[in-house]
């Protein structure tokens, strides 16, 4: 055991579950099961992370009550004992890495698509889900349900416990959190209920109530029980208050609840200009709610015997230690952190915590997920949720020499794998540092976490005995010089040229995140999400700044819930936007453009910013093009786009060499 962590890292009960340690993985949906059944897919997930040391793993959000309750065509279902078989090997996999195995019940309620469930949703109250930036998600009203459908749904979670407890499971979590139907009838502003399910907190905890008394009935003594709770709801439509969660909490403790994950909602449609994104979240920034709920615990029965677990972006041990051992819980839930780095938790046992891959709150694993139907993918994690997750990489049957030009995302991939495999790899960059755009990326607001990347990338290089040189601009004929065997080029974009009188006058985005000056009134050509990034960053210094896009869309490639975070920092700070309007001419005083309905309009600037996009810089591919007998071209330089994209291209070539 790691001496720095004795309490993250020394065993714990969940009921009378014992963890080897502190730590649980929470629930996160990844939607690559087949028509509801475990996978290979499934199990190699959750056996890489059984594997990797946590305590305990939380399987998925998996539904009770299919097609109803389904939020995407391809998570788990648990409401049939033809799903048992599959179950019980997920079960083995988790049990056989050394974690404990918990089952997440759901059902979204009126958070379902009509197009995946093929017909109304339904809810406790006939109330649309209302917009969220935090989820980017609404939906139509839902059909309330009828007192005897609730119970039948009632069953329907308990008799998925028990299939749970037949497949091996040491227990469930049931969802009452986001969108979904547990934290629907919690609400009072989801659940506008006048019978036995609504009203009093007592009355709008009655469907929980009734599922965990049943639950025990079936399940026995020895099964535990999580409930993943929102304590409060925020937002112009929050309907649960910090009293009404502290009661929820109170009387799941007298029920018998083995453990509470506790978190916080939101429903809110705009984002307020402080609002932070996830990559600017603070380690553990779930804790305090625990210590909350804990401190009103004691002082409204005068014992806290319930669970608690805390969390939210804890892949910093430090902080995770600090949070246990000052008792403001007694369990660590890791997400996101877990997906990005499987192992996580035996790297920090192991006191490697510096090669650990960071999750960077790109956001990208849940707008796949959510947004797009597909399964999860991750920025920093090629394998996640590709093809059957297969995490091992093969020796090279042949040594090669290996020259990959570029030091981004893109290239570093390909290089960590190709020197793994055992290929001899030399890395260029004509800058002076790795990381490539993520240097740049982290420069706006809120976007501080990209910047962990960079020490991640370094270190791998390092670890993996990757030849590294900076600061060299590489030509054909040095390339040639080094008779590669194989190269690849990860040469990143150039700048897109403005067709327009006067594009000489405008600076590049790149420029002003870098630190160029400008004056105070700023004009930013481009509306995409180095355009309005760059208009955040100049406006929270105090520039009056316009944004021109010629499409209908701000941010469009942004991940949806950054996407409405974006334009609530740019409303909120007072940035002009124009859509729809393209520019005819930059003068040294204004740029002239054209609006949707063909009017002329102007503004006065002192300084024009150029963030039209940029173009794949494929100029030293195309040279080599006959030259060497193997050629690849990746990330940006093949029009990757995004970070996922073009880690994954970087992967997927480290392994092909």
């Amino acid at each position: 055991m790691n001496p720095k962590y004795p309490t993250l890292l020394s065993p714990g009960k969940i009921g009378n579950v014992e963890l080897r340690n502190k730590t649980v993985m929470a629930a996160m949906g990844m939607s690559q099961s087949d028509g509801g059944f475990v996978n290979k897919a499934v199990l190699n997930h959750y056996s890489e992370r059984a594997k990797g040391g946590v305590g305990a793993i939380i399987v998925e959000v998996t539904c009770v009550d299919a097609p109803l309750g389904l939020n995407t065509n391809g998570m788990l279902v648990i409401d049939d004992d033809k799903y048992i078989p599959g179950m019980t090997q997920l079960a083995d996999v988790i049990h056989d890495g050394g974690a404990k195995a918990f089952l997440q019940l759901s059902h979204t309620g009126r958070g379902a698509r009509r197009a995946i469930i093929g017909d109304q949703p339904v809810g406790p109250s006939a109330v649309a889900m209302p917009y969220s930036y935090m989820m980017g998600l609404a939906n139509e009203t839902p059909r309330e349900l009828t007192v005897s459908e609730i119970k039948a749904i009632e069953e329907k979670y308990a008799q998925a416990a028990l299939r749970a407890k037949k497949a091996g499971f040491d227990g469930v979590e049931i969802h009452a959190v986001g969108y979904y139907l547990g934290q629907q009838f919690l609400s009072k502003t989801a659940n506008l209920r006048t019978d036995e399910y609504g009203g009093s907190c007592d009355n709008r905890m009655r469907f929980h109530l009734n599922i965990v008394k049943r639950i025990r009935e079936l399940c026995g003594e020895d099964f535990a029980i999580i409930i993943k709770l929102s304590v409060i709801e925020m937002g112009e439509d929050g309907g649960i208050s910090m009293l009404d969660g502290l009661h929820y909490c109170k009387k799941f403790q007298e029920a018998g609840v083995d453990a509470i994950e506790v978190l916080a909602g939101i429903w809110s449609g705009e984002a307020g200009k402080n609002q932070k994104p996830d990559s600017a979240y603070p380690d553990c920034m779930a804790v305090a709610l625990s210590l909350v709920m804990k401190i009103g615990l004691m002082l409204t029965t005068g014992k806290k015997k319930v669970a608690l677990i805390g969390g939210g972006r804890a892949q910093n041990p430090v902080a995770a230690e600090k949070a246990l051992k000052s008792g403001q819980c007694d369990f660590i839930f890791i997400g996101h952190a877990l997906l990005a780095q499987p192992d996580l938790v035996n790297l920090i046992d192991e006191d490697r915590e510096d090669e650990i891959r960071p999750c960077i709150g790109c956001g990208h694993c849940i707008d796949h997920q959510l947004q797009h139907g597909s399964r999860a993918v991750c920025s920093g994690n090629a394998v996640l949720a590709r093809g059957d997750n297969d995490y091992s990489v093969s020796p090279a049957a042949t040594k090669k020499n290996v020259v990959v030009i570029g030091a981004g995302v893109a290239g570093v991939e390909a290089a960590r794998i190709a020197a793994m495999r055992g290929h001899k790899v030399r890395l260029y960059d004509k800058a002076n540092e790795v990381g490539g755009q993520m240097n740049l990326a982290c420069k706006p607001p809120f976007k501080q976490h990209l910047g962990l990347m960079k020490p991640y990338l370094e270190k791998q290089l390092s670890l993996h005995g990757v030849e590294v040189h900076l600061g060299k601009a590489m030509t054909k004929e040095d390339i040639l010089a080094l008779q590669p065997d194989v190269v690849v080029c990860a040469t990143g974009v150039k700048p897109a040229v403005l067709p327009i009188p006067g594009a000489e006058k405008a600076v590049n985005a790149s420029d002003i995140l870098n630190g160029a000056d400008c004056g105070k009134n700023v004009a930013v050509i481009g509306g995409g999400s180095v355009g309005c990034e760059t208009a955040e960053y100049l406006a929270r210094k105090g520039k009056k700044v316009t944004i021109i896009e010629m499409t209908d869309t701000l941010a469009g490639n942004t991940g949806k819930t950054n996407q409405t975070i974006l334009l609530g920092h740019l409303k909120g700070t007072g940035v002009q936007l124009f859509t729809e309007c393209r520019v005819e001419k930059i003068t040294d005083s204004e740029v002239i453009f054209r609006m949707k309905n063909g009017v002329v309009n102007a503004v006065k600037t002192d300084t024009v910013v150029s963030a039209v996009g940029s173009k794949p810089e494929t100029s030293l591919y195309d040279s080599l093009q006959g030259e060497v007998a193997e050629l690849y071209n990746i990330g940006d330089s093949n029009g990757g786009g995004i970070i996922p994209t073009a880690v994954y291209e970087g992967y997927t070539v480290g392994n092909q060499i």
